[in-house]
């Protein structure tokens, strides 16, 4: 399956479609070439990357600073992406190391960095941290052309990872988890495959599977689940286009930047604000943030 991951990207089919309206911002790095948002906590702070000159790295967004993370460290020096934070502070990603491959990295609100590599792994890619502390990601083997073999999800807590695999499947990612611990990602029947699945693993519960009730979509992605239960992503439809989504109770609502030829939902938080990336008509690439407009009052 074509990996939306680095666009750098019950089943649905019987829920209904809805048409929510959304105020959108476009979110761009001052100065920069390139800006990406991907994650954002209940505290309204947004995490992604930017980039004057490459590579990009990673930045956070707070009281409307746009603050470059650990600038002094590999994160300011090699490519570096935030994905998500949880609401202590702590921010996961990946860096590209000095040894050819991609690493997971934990940056801890007082600064400590530390990097996350599976073992056995030959890239780790950090995605998601919730309250608690859990990460989750995926990791890959290569092979001697740097070719992906075959991706597998994992969790890490404390120092100890435990391989997350959708049952049944070829490749799993985890790309979100929430405060409760359920978990998001998409699978596929292996690495050749051109179809890829959404999947929601609700902790103590069966994990699900699930595609967007879209006509020809080939890649269905969860990309993040907040305390409500309300899920973002992307699909591909049948032309290859990227697409937005948000799942909300029984409400299925796809969404586009205006203007954009792709657009990808990478975070949501518990006021449902959203963020992503989109692509221009000029294929520039850049953030946003975007929310559900709210039901006026009759007059």
């Amino acid at each position: 399956m074509k990996r939306l991951l680095l666009l750098t990207f019950i089943v649905l089919a019987g829920i209904p479609s809805a048409h929510a309206q959304f105020t959108f911002t476009s979110i761009d790095f001052p100065g920069g070439t390139l800006t990406t948002a991907r994650g954002i906590n209940n505290h309204g702070e947004i995490v992604g990357a930017y980039r004057l000159v490459p590579p990009r790295h990673a930045f956070l967004i707070k009281e409307h600073q746009f603050i470059p993370l650990a600038p002094t460290t590999i994160l300011g020096s090699n490519y570096s992406e935030a994905f998500k934070s949880n609401d202590r502070g702590d921010v996961v990603g990946q860096l590209f190391g000095g040894d050819g491959f991609f690493h997971g990295f934990l940056l801890r609100k007082k600064g400590a960095l530390a990097t996350l590599d599976f073992p056995g792994a030959s890239d780790t890619y950090a995605y998601g941290i919730n309250e608690s502390g859990t990460v989750v990601g995926d990791w890959d083997l290569l092979d001697a052309n740097g070719n992906v073999l075959a991706f597998h999800g994992f969790t890490w807590k404390d120092g100890t990872f435990t391989e997350v695999n959708f049952p049944g499947s070829g490749d799993t990612a985890v790309l979100g988890i929430n405060a409760r611990g359920d978990l998001v990602g998409v699978w596929d029947s292996g690495v050749t495959s051109l179809i890829g699945h959404g999947f929601v693993c609700p902790r103590g519960r069966q994990c699900f599977s699930f595609d967007v009730p879209v006509a020809g979509a080939t890649v269905t992605q969860a990309d993040d689940i907040n305390a409500h239960g309300e899920i973002v992503g992307v699909y591909l439809d049948a032309n290859g286009v990227a697409h937005a989504f948000l799942v909300a109770g029984a409400n299925f609502t796809p969404f586009d930047f205006s203007g954009a030829t792709n657009t990808l939902a990478w975070g949501i938080n518990s006021a449902g604000q959203i963020v992503g990336v989109y692509l221009a008509a000029d294929g520039s690439r850049h953030g946003f943030l975007a929310q559900a407009a709210k039901k006026g009052k009759p007059q």
